[in-house]
C-alpha cells in the first residue's frame, strides 16, 4: 500500500500521566487459553455480499472511500456466499486528481510519550516502531506467511494454526464475531460527522477508532466517552496488518494505544482488524497488548454507497438485507458499520431508529462478559 500523506506537527505538552503508566499497563494480559481453538466458520453472515474474493479489485491500490487520507486497498472479504452486488465495470474506484488536505492534528504531544519514545510530534501514516519489553517475538508464530489483501495462496484453508479470517473466515475461541442482541459497532472515526451520529443514537454502542482521526478530533473522541460509548482500536492509519511486518504491526497498535490514552486516558481492550485482515500471526500480538479481537456476522458495505460508478448498493438494500438477517439470525449479531463520512453516519442513525427500533442493544463487552478498557486513569485526560 502507498502512502498518500505524511502528517507533521510540532505540540509538546507536560502530562500527569508518566511512561511507566502506560508500559506497565498495557502487560496487562488476562489468561486467554488454548490459542489452538480454531474454526473455519462457514455460517457467518458476512453480509449477503460474503466475503469473496472480486478479482477486479485485488491488489489495486485506491484511496479507501471511508477514509480518503489513508491510501488501501478494496474492502474485500474472505470468501463466502454470492454476492448480490458488484461492481458495475471492471476497472477500480478511480483515485483523486488531487492530494486531499487533511486537517493537522490537535491533539498537543505528551511529555510522558516523548520520554518514552524521544519524539516529539505525532507521526504520520507510517508510524515508527517503538521497541515494548513486553512483547516477546518468541510467542509470534514464524510459519504464518505474510500476505497481501486477496492473495491468499500462500495460505493453507486446512491449517488452523494460520487462522485467517479475511482468507476463509476462520475465527479463532477469543474473537468476537456475533453479540446475544443485535448491535450496531462504528470504525474509521472520530470525525465531524461522528458528532451528529452521537446526536441521534438511542444506544451505546462501540466505536473503533484510527490514532490518525484522533489526533485530529480528540474532543469528539471525548465527548463519545462522555456519553457512555465504548472506544475501540483500529490501528494508527488503517493499514492491512497481514501484508506488514512484525514490527510495522506493534507500531499500528502502539501509536492508536498510544493517541487513545493522551486524549481520555485509558488502554483499549477491544481491537478490530481493518479490512478484517486478522491471522495467528496477528491474534498473537494483539494478545500480547492485552486485546481482542472483534469481527462481525453482519457487514452493511456501507461504503460502497459512496461509489456508485462501480457499485450499485443503494440504502434499502442495507435496510432489507439487514432486517432478512435480523430474522433469520434471531435478532443477535455484531453489525459493520462507519461514521467516517456523512453518507454512512446516515445509514447508521436509519438503521438505529427504524430497524433495530431504538432497542437496548450491547457494547462489545456487554456481548460477551468483559471489560470494557485493560484500565482507565481516572482524573489524568
Amino acid at each position: 500500500m502507498r502512502r498518500l500523506i505524511t502528517l507533521i506537527l510540532l505540540f509538546i505538552l507536560n502530562s500527569p500521566l508518566s511512561s511507566s503508566h502506560i508500559i506497565s499497563k498495557l502487560s496487562s494480559k488476562l489468561n486467554l487459553g488454548n490459542n489452538n481453538n480454531n474454526i473455519i466458520n462457514s455460517n457467518l453472515n458476512l453480509s449477503p455480499y460474503a466475503h469473496q474474493q472480486d478479482q477486479s479489485l485485488h491488489g489495486r491500490p485506491l484511496v479507501d472511500p471511508l477514509n480518503p487520507f489513508v491510501t488501501a486497498t478494496a474492502h474485500t472479504q474472505p470468501p463466502g456466499s454470492t454476492p448480490t452486488s458488484t461492481p458495475a465495470n471492471g476497472n477500480p474506484p478511480s483515485q483523486p486528481q488531487q492530494p486531499i488536505l487533511l486537517p493537522l492534528p490537535s491533539l498537543k504531544f505528551p511529555k510522558w510519550l516523548t520520554d518514552f519514545t524521544g519524539l516529539t510530534e505525532w507521526p504520520g501514516m507510517d508510524p515508527p516502531y517503538i521497541p515494548l519489553d513486553f512483547i516477546n517475538f518468541n510467542n509470534i508464530p514464524p510459519h504464518i506467511p505474510i500476505h497481501q489483501q486477496g492473495q491468499c495462496s500462500g495460505l493453507n484453508n486446512g491449517d488452523l494454526s494460520q487462522c485467517s479470517f479475511d482468507c476463509f473466515n476462520c475465527v479463532s475461541f477469543d474473537d468476537v464475531y456475533t453479540c446475544p442482541k443485535l448491535s450496531q459497532t462504528f470504525d474509521d472515526g472520530p470525525s465531524p460527522y461522528t458528532l451528529k451520529l452521537l446526536d441521534n443514537l438511542k444506544t451505546k454502542s462501540t466505536f473503533f477508532t484510527l490514532g490518525v482521526q484522533i489526533i485530529r478530533y480528540p474532543e469528539i473522541y471525548r465527548k463519545t466517552v462522555e456519553k457512555g460509548h465504548i472506544m475501540g482500536s483500529h490501528t494508527w492509519s488503517h493499514k492491512f496488518l497481514p501484508g506488514l511486518s512484525n514490527e510495522q504491526i506493534i507500531a499500528q497498535l502502539e501509536w492508536s494505544i498510544w493517541a487513545m490514552n493522551a486524549t481520555n486516558g485509558h488502554l483499549p481492550k477491544w481491537f478490530r482488524p481493518p479490512y478484517g485482515g486478522i491471522d495467528n500471526r496477528i491474534r498473537s500480538i494483539i494478545r500480547q497488548f492485552g486485546m481482542q479481537a472483534v469481527l462481525w456476522d453482519f457487514d452493511t458495505f456501507d461504503w460502497k454507497l459512496l461509489d456508485a460508478t462501480n457499485y450499485n448498493h443503494k440504502p434499502q438494500d442495507i435496510y432489507s438485507n439487514l432486517n432478512q438477517f435480523k430474522i433469520n439470525n434471531g435478532g443477535k449479531g455484531l453489525i459493520l458499520e462507519h461514521d467516517a463520512v456523512i453518507n454512512t453516519v446516515d445509514i447508521g442513525i436509519e438503521i438505529n431508529h427504524k430497524i433495530l427500533q431504538n432497542e437496548i442493544q450491547f457494547t462489545v463487552p456487554q456481548c460477551v462478559g468483559g471489560i470494557d478498557y485493560i484500565k482507565k486513569f481516572e482524573g489524568m485526560k
